[in-house]
């Protein structure tokens, strides 16, 4: 198997790191990795706030819904969508008195803005594990607008996207079943959902259990984190929807 797919599908998040730190030739070529990734109209629609200061990924481990292993991470590369840049440019250019209906970034850019942000984020990830370095996501980063705002100093038309936390490791996770492949992958159309095709979904992995449903649904949905989630984000939004 290739070298690189065989990388890819061995996958698993790390949350346990040890103390030797990720030198600083290896952070140059997992950001390097991040800057080379697809982006919409070579725009660039991110930033990366590169995180090393024990100070700051102590209180992240406690904003990002209390999880203690990002402290002890080596390196936290924050992937911003970062609209602000290009609308300054604009603004400096003045298009405003050249095409009148421009207000400011919109939802397109905001989307865009996900998508560079993503993309540049797996290939430090790809990147980092190609090193030996164990990497996880850090979804949360996506809550309580207000302290990161303010932590990381963000403008309008910016927001967290996803945080990686990155560090060296002893031990390495078992790997986790999907689903299998005929409940994702589709020739040509999407299919009929049916009854019995989310029987066979739910029941041919992990998540068979039959209070599954239930025990996720309070786990994850019904949860304070997510509801703070959705919050935030609605709040972030504002900047691209109202105008």
């Amino acid at each position: 198997m290739n070298e690189v797919i065989k990388l890819i599908k061995s996958h698993t998040s790390i949350r346990k790191f040890n103390e030797t730190k990720i030198t600083e030739e290896q952070i140059d070529s997992i950001i390097e990795s991040a800057m080379r990734g697809a982006t919409a109209g070579n725009m660039m629609y991110y930033s990366i706030i590169k995180i090393q200061s024990k100070e700051l990924l102590s209180k992240l481990a406690k904003s990002c819904d209390n999880q203690p292993f990002i402290k002890d991470s080596s390196l936290a590369l924050l992937f911003v969508v970062d609209n602000y840049k290009w609308h300054k440019y604009f603004e400096q250019r003045h298009i405003s008195e050249t095409f009148s209906n421009y207000k400011g970034p919109v939802i397109n850019d905001f989307m865009l803005g996900i998508q560079d942000a993503m993309i540049a984020a797996q290939n430090s990830v790809i990147a980092a594990e190609s090193l030996g370095i164990g990497t996880c996501y850090i979804g949360d980063i996506m809550e309580n607008y207000e302290f990161h705002k303010e932590l990381f100093n963000l403008p309008k038309y910016t927001m967290p996207a996803t945080l990686v936390v990155m560090g060296n490791y002893d031990t390495r996770p078992q790997i986790r079943d999907r689903f299998h492949k005929q409940f994702v992958v589709f020739d040509d159309i999407y299919p009929e959902i049916n009854t019995d095709f989310i029987n066979k979904m739910f029941t041919s992995s992990e998540k068979g259990n039959p209070d599954f449903a239930e025990k996720f649904y309070v786990r994850k949905k019904d949860s304070l984190f997510f509801k703070e989630m959705l919050r935030s984000i609605k709040l972030y939004l504002n900047d691209w929807t109202k105008k």
